[in-house]
């Protein structure tokens, strides 16, 4: 048979050492005092025997040697209960006294008596009567009171040694509590490092483990040094290829990437409006204002624009060319696109009062919806036709395409009654993709919602969904009800379903998410969360990442390429794989910028030890140009 030998840890080989030391420091103080005590013992007894039997014989010896008084004294000697035995040997005319005390007092335990025994010396003395002999006077200790004496003391010494080593060792256990606590710390480092989370740790006190931790500090800091240099290039590579050097919004190229992409009629249907805004004379501006100042004014247009595109998913500010400026707004309704400009055009004049404008006006807008297979020229032609209606007005003014309001409308009331009822009634339903990698092997089923024609209601997608119940606070509910459809009636294998960041804010989120999935043991899935909001609930994010992960779960993140600090964070929540979004991928066998940009975002996943992935890969050209550049796994129409 096997030889099974223990490894005990670090911190049982103290507590063992301590509880050794503990043991031999307590056993070998209590012999060395039990022994001292009891020779002490033997040295008082014996010099009691012999002051005993001197001092009877002295007085034998003056009554010379007289057995009545021999007796009476003897006697009384004994009489006092320390003697065992005394006793005149030896006495003239057959007069010997003995007098023995077999009971004593003893009420100590016998094995004490073998374990320490006393043998103190018998105390002897000469009788004599005149010039003659008389025998002597033999005085032996009573060991009954000495025992009870050294029990006591051996009791009293146990006990305060006893007090001592717990003492001792609850010093101990808080020391090595600490220990233990910097090792775990030193432990979980480790740990961090090798599923690419870069954490550093306070340097502790202990030198041996401060070496460690500041050699692993070390190392942690030229990592993030290295990805903080990539995500740097990464992000001057999205600057060069997808963004407005002035502004920093995303530029014409993307937002016809965005555009052609989800109004592609091969998708899922999708509506919403676009707000086109002109900065009124802007050369007049940069001539009275200077070139630093309208800068800053257009820097700022940019900023209020952008802001309004970071809580909606979707949605995108753009600068399509000097002056105009673009708001594209999908699931965005005509009531809800009029009151957005007009917040925009109330805001205007606080320009003026930040002296970044000399004048309370700034612009116009032109409102025009669109809706799936509307082309990116039909829509612009529409929304410029708006924007001119509204510059025959004065400044700050906003215009809607007549054409706005023929489009199907619905009420709040009716979106949550829809929503909840949705969410009830089972009337949601997944479409499912396989997700391969470059072999086209299946790796999960990817499962996308969205909500079948009934009645008069049209076929609702997943933007328009999520859209409408983030607006209403309902997300988490719909987000729960995604998890569950995809548990109940899911494909066999991994699947992955998407989640929305601003459902982890909701207290019943993570813990209905976790019963659904204790119910469903034997399923994996891959939890998908996209960038937009993902900043504002990070904290949540990672913490549903300890939550979900122990159980074999993982976690990804959807991006688009215009937050790139966001993705050098994602390695602090253990994700698994980035996925990339079709906007970023969409021709990128013809487009060397975007080329270029995407192997620098595949360093910095290799660095943090997370996949990518592609979706929506419609060409098998793009499909050949992204396995060549590292991305692991793909899905589209070209794929499946």
């Amino acid at each position: 048979m096997p030889v099974i030998t223990r490894k005990f840890s670090l911190v049982q080989r103290l507590w063992l050492l301590l509880l050794l030391l503990m043991t031999l420091s307590i056993g070998g103080a209590l012999i060395a005092n039990l022994l001292n005590a009891r020779s002490y013992l033997e040295q008082q007894l014996s010099a009691q025997s012999a002051d005993t039997a001197n001092s009877l014989a002295l007085m034998v010896t003056q009554y010379k040697a007289d057995p009545v008084m021999a007796q009476t004294l003897l006697s009384a000697a004994f009489e006092q209960g320390h003697f065992a035995e005394v006793s005149w040997e030896e006495a003239p005319a057959g007069n010997a006294i003995h007098l023995r005390n077999d009971s004593g007092a003893e009420d100590t335990p016998a094995w004490f008596h073998r374990l320490l025994p006393l043998k103190p010396q018998a105390g002897q003395a000469q009788v004599s009567n005149g010039w003659l002999q008389a025998g002597r006077i033999v005085v032996v200790a009573h060991l009954g009171y000495a025992y009870s004496s050294l029990w006591l003391g051996a009791l009293q010494t146990v006990f305060w040694l006893v007090a001592i080593g717990l003492a001792a060792g609850l010093l101990g256990f808080f020391d090595i509590h600490r220990l233990r606590k910097q090792l775990h710390a030193v432990v979980e480092q480790a740990h961090a490092i090798s599923e690419q989370r870069f954490m550093r740790i306070p340097i502790p006190g202990i030198p041996e483990l401060a070496e460690v931790v500041r050699a692993m500090n070390n190392m942690v800091e030229r990592l993030q040094n290295y990805l903080a240099g990539l995500r740097d290039e990464v992000d001057r590579l999205r600057r060069e290829v997808l963004t407005d050097s002035n502004t920093g919004l995303p530029n014409r190229e993307a937002f016809e990437q965005r555009f052609a992409s989800l109004l592609d009629p091969a998708a899922d249907p999708a509506s919403g409006h676009l707000l086109l805004i002109r900065v009124a004379g802007l050369a007049e501006l940069n001539q009275r204002l200077g070139g630093q100042r309208t800068d800053a004014l257009l820097k700022r247009v940019a900023n209020d624009l952008s802001s309004r595109c970071q809580s909606h998913r979707g949605w995108m500010a753009t600068r399509l060319r000097g002056a105009d400026f673009a708001l594209f707004c999908p699931e965005l309704g005509a009531e809800q696109a009029c009151k957005l400009a007009e917040e925009l055009c109330l805001l205007w004049p606080v320009y003026w009062t930040m002296d970044l404008s000399d004048q309370a006006g700034l612009g116009h807008i032109g409102i025009t919806s669109f809706q799936s297979g509307n082309q990116l020229g039909e829509v612009l032609t529409r929304a410029s036709r708006s924007l001119t209606l509204a510059e025959s007005q004065p400044l700050n003014s906003w215009k809607l395409d007549d054409g706005s309001s023929n489009l199907p409308q619905t009420s709040d009331f009716d979106w949550k009654q829809l929503l909840e009822a949705a969410c009830q009634d089972h009337s949601l339903q997944l479409r499912w993709y396989p997700v391969c990698d470059p072999d086209k092997t299946v790796l999960w089923h990817e499962g996308m919602l969205f909500r079948p024609p009934t009645g008069d209601t049209p076929a609702m997608s997943a933007l328009r969904l999520v859209s409408q119940a983030a607006r209403l606070d309902l997300i988490h509910r719909l987000d729960i009800n995604t998890l569950a459809l995809a548990l109940q009636q899911g494909p066999n294998g991994i699947l992955a379903v998407n989640m929305s960041p601003a459902s982890l804010q909701h207290p019943e989120f993570l813990p209905a998410i976790l019963q659904l999935l204790q119910q469903h043991p034997q399923r994996q899935i891959n939890f998908e969360f996209h960038e937009t909001g993902l900043d504002e609930h990070w904290e949540d994010f990672v913490a549903f990442s300890h939550a979900i992960r122990p159980a074999g779960h993982q976690l990804a993140v959807e991006i688009q390429g215009h937050n790139m600090t966001l993705v050098a964070r994602t390695h602090e929540a253990s994700i698994s794989y980035l996925v990339l979004d079709n906007t970023l991928t969409q021709g990128i066998h013809a487009d060397e910028g975007r080329s270029a940009l995407l192997r620098g975002l595949q360093r910095m996943a290799a660095l943090m030890g997370v996949k990518l992935e592609a979706k929506g890969i419609s060409n098998s050209d793009d499909a050949t140009a992204l396995i060549e550049m590292g991305v692991h796994c793909l899905t589209g129409p070209a794929i499946s």
